[in-house]
């Protein structure tokens, strides 16, 4: 029985064994990674998406950074935000390299290499013309370039003269927007009555009358205070020509116009208004005008001042202007010293009879009418005295006797003084 068994279990195949599968910590990584989880077919798909998009993302921040530190260095505007506009004028001729050594000085460009680089690699030499541009800091290097080659530039500039300025004011302002160099040629100019006596009919008049000796500038008075429009390359010649051929257009307006004025009555019957007679020549009616032009700071008192100046040469006084004292020092002054009024000087209206040497200023049109036509009120009146009232006001006071006047200067001189005292601490701070 024991072979029988024997052979009956010998005869059968054994089973395998199943044995617990021992999991170190490299198998159960490998298991996760590509085993039987359920995961493991999707993490294969998206795992070198995921290594592209972090590799990518990592090249992008690199490029990103090294581009704004690159722009910021090179490319960006000097000023962002700024609302800063400034002219930028290009010469003819001007180089690439000029024009962006300039740009770079006047804080227009960051580098002015790039500038050249990105003109000549756009193939823009040529399209950059000379002229006057308007640039702004807060422009990025590609808009400057965009701007210069636009054709956006404008060849001429405007430019404004002030009434009541001098020659030498004129000079200053010209330089000071760069139509000018210096003021040296244009005032020397001033004083080349040849030169220019074709253009202006009231110049010929001054010489023909032997009037232009002894003044400080020829042609003072006769420099038409308006807006220009001239060009950018306009020399100091031409610019006096331009205002002197202005000054004609004013002279005939004023003194050969044919208009013929009226008013209204109270039954409504026009009448021809009345015309002051004077036996002033243009010249002197000039001269008139520019201490009407100073004395007064309201268009309302021009034909008063004149009315006041007129009715004391119909007398035979002297005029005492006081900005006839200033004119040669080019000191605005209101409280004036006894010295500075009796100082001899041809163009001294408390020192000389009459009318000055010449014109103190270049007055408006307005002015020039007031000194043809006074108020005739004032005149009837026999006004003889002004002064200043309160200095910033730009009031006058009339008076008709010295009583009157004097006490109105003992009433305003304290504020004069006080003004005059401003204004040179503020001439100190500049």
């Amino acid at each position: 029985m024991a072979n029988k068994k024997q052979r009956r279990s010998g005869g059968r195949k054994r089973l395998p064994v199943f044995e617990a599968e021992r999991y170190n910590i490299r198998s159960l990584h490998e298991d996760r990674e590509y085993g039987l989880y359920w995961y493991a077919w999707l993490w294969k798909l998206i795992r070198p998406i995921l290594i592209f998009i972090c590799s990518a993302l990592v090249v992008v921040g690199i490029v990103s950074i090294g581009y704004d530190r690159v722009y910021g260095a090179f490319f960006a505007p000097v000023s962002e935000g700024s609302a800063e506009v400034v002219s930028f004028e290009i010469q003819n001729g001007e180089s690439v390299s000029a024009i962006g050594r300039r740009l770079e000085d006047a804080q227009l460009l960051r580098n002015r290499q790039v500038f050249k680089y990105m003109v000549q690699f756009k193939g823009l030499t040529n399209s950059i013309s000379y002229g006057t541009f308007k640039l702004s800091p807060s422009m990025n290097v590609s808009q400057v370039v965009d701007e210069l080659t636009s054709g956006s530039q404008t060849n001429e500039r405007v430019i404004t003269i002030v009434p009541g300025w001098t020659c030498e004011n004129i000079a200053d302002y010209l330089v000071s927007i760069g139509a000018l160099e210096d003021t040296r040629e244009f005032l020397t100019l001033c004083n080349d009555v040849d030169r220019f006596v074709g253009n202006s009919y009231a110049l010929r008049d001054a010489q023909n009358n032997g009037r232009l000796t002894g003044r400080k500038y020829a042609l003072e008075g006769y420099l038409a205070p308006d807006t220009y429009r001239v060009f950018t390359s306009a020399t100091a010649e031409s610019l006096i020509r331009t205002m002197l051929n202005q000054d004609n257009n004013v002279v005939d307006e004023v003194f050969y116009s044919d208009r013929t004025e009226y008013y209204a009555d109270n039954e409504g019957v026009f009448h021809e208004v009345e015309t002051y007679k004077s036996d002033l020549t243009i010249d002197e009616m000039v001269t008139l005008a520019s201490m009407i032009e100073k004395e007064a700071a309201n268009k309302a008192d021009y034909a008063r001042v004149s009315a006041v100046f007129h009715n004391r040469l119909k007398r035979g006084w002297k005029l005492e202007s006081d900005p006839t004292v200033t004119y040669l020092s080019g000191v605005f002054k209101l409280a004036l010293t006894q010295e500075e009024i009796t100082q001899p000087s041809a163009y001294n209206t408390y020192y000389v009879d009459g009318l000055p040497a010449g014109p103190i200023c270049n007055p408006s049109q307005a002015a020039l009418e007031a000194a043809k036509a006074p108020d005739l009120s004032y005149v009837e009146a026999d006004y003889l005295y002004f002064c200043a009232m309160e200095p910033t006001s730009g009031q006058l006071a009339f008076s008709k006797t010295l009583e009157e006047h004097q006490a109105n200067v003992i009433r305003y001189r304290p504020l004069w003084e006080a003004y005059d005292a401003q204004r040179a601490v503020q001439a100190q701070q500049q």
